[in-house]
């Protein structure tokens, strides 16, 4: 009786039970990422990054960021970023700044090497000369960029809900590993020309460690596209739309939070593009030539309801020619409806600021 007694405690303690379904049992972590995790891990991996892309709650002049750090360069061949040379010791430094329609986007390949760095070996704390200042631990964290080219200032601070795991990315060029944290929630302030603008958003924070392989069988970039979109200033959805060089599916998959706020994870995530448009890519100062989608419909599908959607964008312009921008990475108004298994239809509104990385599909021949 008395072994019968601690078989059912320790049965407990590792929450399994007769009376738990196997959707509760299999249920995916979302909880809680571990300090190692969140750091660069190096010297075991090439490159380690930190990006966040979101839109701004609120009518303010400032509406929308996009925050990223890569401490060792990708090889950029096969997204066709030549500047990402896949040198272990360059910096890769992103800040843009969408402010009254208008595009504020810095890429800096050269200025910083690994000389510039100073971060912890234990966890997130990573200082890069006097524009970079990252730190946290699960789920807290702080942001400090300056962009001394449009004299900007941006100093945040926030707390993530849930965490995403998504596949090993294992391609020609690259292996690494995707850790999303969808709903980030921040606040803080931006100052712009020494004008301080109080901000505050729901935005996709990632982080990805990698290495740069020679992997002749792995799939090559088509294309990425990663879609954070804030529904009523209070919600997320994120679904990852990847194709390879050849035209096939690689990753379509998501997760959001609506219509509870929890965590609900999707294997089941398509876009289908509706307007198109030749613009410029994102290769430092260079501008590429490239068609990049401006309006997109969307549908992810999770175990507890199905999310549709179809974006149409913001204008922005140029700062200083003040000529119309087609960027691959824009902000949109979203309108949307979450169909609940129930029956129920839930009408939504939102804003988004995708991540869309061209390589060798020319969106224009997908279909």
């Amino acid at each position: 009786m008395e072994k019968k007694k601690e078989s059912s405690k320790e049965s407990s303690l590792f929450g399994l039970s007769s009376s738990r379904s196997f959707e509760e049992i299999m249920h995916r972590s979302s909880s809680y990422v571990d300090d190692y995790t969140l750091g660069l891990q190096f010297p075991a991996c090439d490159c380690g990054c930190y990006y966040l892309f979101s839109p701004l709650i609120g009518d303010g002049p400032c509406q929308a960021i996009n925050l990223g750090i890569h401490v060792g360069h990708t090889n950029g061949s096969k997204i066709e970023i030549p500047q990402l040379s896949g040198d272990p010791n360059r910096v890769f430094i992103v800040t843009s700044l969408i402010c009254d329609n208008k595009s504020y986007r810095t890429l800096d390949f050269t200025t910083y090497t690994r000389s510039d760095v100073i971060y912890s070996r234990q966890g997130l704390d990573l200082q890069v000369a006097d524009v970079v200042r990252i730190k946290g631990s699960w789920p807290y964290f702080e942001m400090y960029y300056i962009d001394k080219v449009y004299n900007i200032i941006y100093e945040l601070e926030g707390c993530a809900g849930h965490a995403h795991w998504v596949s090993d990315h294992i391609q020609t060029n690259m292996l690494y590993s995707y850790l999303l944290f969808p709903d980030f929630k921040f606040h803080g302030t931006i100052t712009f020309k020494g004008i301080s603008h109080k901000i505050k958003g729901i935005g996709s924070f990632d982080h990805v460690n990698g290495r740069n392989i020679n992997n002749p069988n792995g799939p090559g970039v088509g294309f990425w596209h990663a879609d954070p979109i804030m529904w009523d200033d209070k919600y997320i959805s994120n679904g990852l739309f990847y194709y390879d060089h050849k035209g096939n599916p690689y990753i379509k998959s998501g997760i959001t939070t609506l219509p509870d706020g929890g965590y609900h994870p999707s294997d089941n995530f398509e876009i289908e593009y509706i307007e198109l448009e030749e613009g410029v890519d994102y290769t430092g100062k260079e501008k590429v030539k490239k068609v990049l989608p401006r309006k997109w419909r969307a549908k992810m599908v999770a175990n507890h309801g199905t999310l549709i959607y179809e974006t149409n964008p913001i204008e922005v312009f140029d700062p200083e020619s003040n000529n119309k921008l087609i960027e691959p990475c824009i902000v949109s108004h979203v309108n949307g409806e979450f169909h609940c298994q129930n029956g129920k239809v839930i009408k939504l509104s939102g804003k988004g600021y995708n991540e869309f990385v061209s390589g060798a599909i020319n969106l224009s021949k997908l279909n």
